[in-house]
């Protein structure tokens, strides 16, 4: 028999600046970013050209986790930050990983943008994975 579902979003400023309050609304549990991190630990991660991230996902829970929602942030470093320019292309997306990660187990992960992140010459990105959401399942 399975257990209670608890769905556990990251409290801060990240979830109303994407609109989804009512994410936030609907959660069972709200929880600050430290905690949600004892849950689940993001490692491994390997960013290509393109903007392709992947990495491993560690269960430190002692619950099943599914659904568990990455915050994929494509941060604009300028080339020259005292002059930068007017049309950044840095963004953020929300991913969910597909599979199930039990107690103590591993999830691969992989995200492709489309399109692309542009290549351009007058700056970087710098790319930052962390978990947003999650569902726990108490069995």
């Amino acid at each position: 028999m399975r257990g209670r579902a608890r769905f556990i979003v990251v409290a801060g400023l990240g979830i109303l600046a994407c609109g989804s309050s009512r994410l936030a609304a609907a959660a069972d549990a709200v929880v600050p970013r430290e905690e949600l991190s004892q849950k689940v630990v993001v490692r491994d991660v390997v960013v290509g050209d393109d903007g392709a991230v992947s990495g491993v996902l560690a269960n430190t829970s002692g619950h099943r986790l599914r659904e568990v929602r990455l915050l994929i942030r494509y941060q604009w470093l300028w080339r020259d930050e005292f002059h930068p320019g007017s049309d950044s292309p840095g963004t953020a997306i929300y991913y969910v990983v597909p599979e199930e990660i039990p107690p103590g187990g591993t999830a691969s992960f992989s995200y492709r943008p489309d399109p692309p992140l542009p290549r351009r010459s007058d700056g970087t990105f710098q790319t930052a994975v962390e978990v947003a959401g999650l569902l726990e399942f108490s069995d």
